[in-house]
């Protein structure tokens, strides 16, 4: 929303404008826009303009703080004045804490032309091909299309400026049989540079799917190797990054059911940096400057965040807020789970037996201590034989912890942007690879589409 220019301008004129002892600006601006579809027909464009600047001033040990929309000259003087005058009329602050000073930062270049300009237009004519597909193809396509652009900056009259500004879009796309026989999903979300979403590929992903998953064949409940695709592996990996925190707490993936690992440190207790957790095949970091994701440098704090690995080949090397790396980051901010160049069709072909699983939906909570958690598959489930794909069969709940999962990894692929939670925009995208887990435990039928 705005450079960096345009919101050091701001704040120099607030740091001149303010007669105290120290100043403190919080800057945030955003559109929120999206367009949705349904039965192959959009359904809702919207868009949503906001901002504001939050003016913190401190007179000795007194603080107070005032916020206004209207960036006038006017408006930002009143706005001063409100806090001075509420200042004033406070006690002390014992112990007030030290204004942050400036800050080196890794360089992220998040607003790209193509995010920034990606309006309504742009999504309309996505939709248009994505639909033109489905009709050819005699499926109905149901699906969203969200953009954020943002820009965050807290800067202080005592040199720091901590500024970030992204753009991002994501592509969801389910697709039905007109009479409910078959279901396909496809999607990402959290694209920096939108030129590189395509369409047309995940529509034919997507319907493709609904079109082979008709007439499911039946086959009994069990313990099956599967393929889990990035989207139901970055929801099975949400169960369990909370396990990454000293202190306990979850970090969980975006909301949505199931356990973020924040009670489940009886798996925790007593491990150390060192110590093997996982599958050789696991690694997971949070790689700050990634230039797929772009994600924020900044720590909540406004400290710099620095690239920290949490497992390395199975073995533990940090946890948050323990250890001088761990400081620098959080287990949600850049995630990356690590995989290789195979294609989920490579995969297929190294797997004997097993099932390919699209999307994983319902995600609850069974057993804290262990990270158990039950929810069930959908928008398409395919058995594998001898390396191929040998059909459709019907949707499974199932029963599993990630911690017994991710020690039972066979296979990674290529990893690729998708939201972890349940929603699709918002905080939540990481690089996430499709897997092959052993021994994966489908518990029952389900009656999902």
């Amino acid at each position: 929303m705005y450079s960096r220019d345009e919101v050091k301008a701001i704040t120099d004129k607030i740091f001149n404008m303010a007669k105290a002892d120290a100043v403190e600006v919080d800057l945030t601006g955003a559109e929120r826009s999206g367009t949705r579809w349904a039965n192959s027909t959009i359904t809702t464009n919207l868009v949503q303009f906001d901002r504001q600047v939050t003016i913190t001033v401190r007179l000795g040990q007194k603080t107070a703080n005032a916020s206004t929309r209207d960036f006038s000259d006017k408006s930002l003087q009143a706005t001063i004045d409100e806090a001075i005058e509420a200042a004033k009329g406070r006690p002390d602050t014992p112990n007030l804490p030290e204004l942050l000073g400036a800050q080196e930062y890794i360089k992220v270049d998040a607003a790209l032309p193509s995010g920034i300009n990606f309006g309504p237009r742009e999504r309309a004519m996505m939709v248009k091909e994505s639909i033109d597909i489905c009709e050819k193809k005699g499926v109905l396509g149901s699906g969203y299309i969200p953009k954020t652009y943002q820009t965050t900056c807290t800067a202080n009259s005592k040199g720091l400026f901590a500024y970030y500004s992204y753009a991002e879009a994501g592509f969801i796309l389910t697709c039905r049989m007109p009479d409910g026989s078959g279901s396909g999903w496809a999607g990402t979300t959290g694209i920096k540079d939108i030129n590189t979403i395509n369409a047309a590929e995940l529509t034919n992903v997507a319907s493709d799917k609904a079109l082979k998953s008709r007439k499911p064949r039946k086959i009994e409940p069990g313990r099956y190797t599967v393929i889990l695709e990035p989207r139901a592996n970055a929801r099975f990996l949400s169960l369990m990054t909370g396990i990454f925190n000293a202190g306990g707490g979850g970090f969980g993936g975006g909301g949505g059911g199931g356990f973020g690992g924040g009670g489940a440190n009886e798996f925790m207790k007593g491990k150390k940096a060192g110590d093997k957790i996982f599958s050789d095949l696991f690694t997971l970091k949070s790689d700050i400057g990634n230039p797929i994701l772009r994600q924020t440098p900044i720590m909540q704090d406004n400290t710099p965040a620095a690239p920290v690995t949490w497992v390395e080949k199975g073995v533990l090397k940090n946890l948050a807020g323990a250890g001088p790396n761990a400081q620098r980051a959080t287990v949600n901010m850049s995630l990356s789970m690590e995989g290789s160049d195979l294609s989920i069709a490579d995969m297929v072909k190294q797997t004997r037996r097993g099932l390919l699983v699209t999307f994983f939906w319902y995600i609850r909570g069974v057993d804290n201590r262990t990270l158990l958690n039950t929810g069930m598959t959908r928008d398409g489930l395919f058995l594998i034989e001898n390396g191929e794909i040998a059909g459709p069969v019907q949707n499974f709940r199932w029963n599993m912890s990630p911690l017994v999962g991710y020690n039972n990894l066979t296979l990674v692929g290529k990893p690729v942007p998708i939201h972890t939670g349940e929603a699709y925009d918002g905080g939540g995208t990481a690089l996430v690879p499709p897997v092959r887990i052993e021994d994966f435990y489908m518990t029952s039928v389900s009656p999902a589409i």
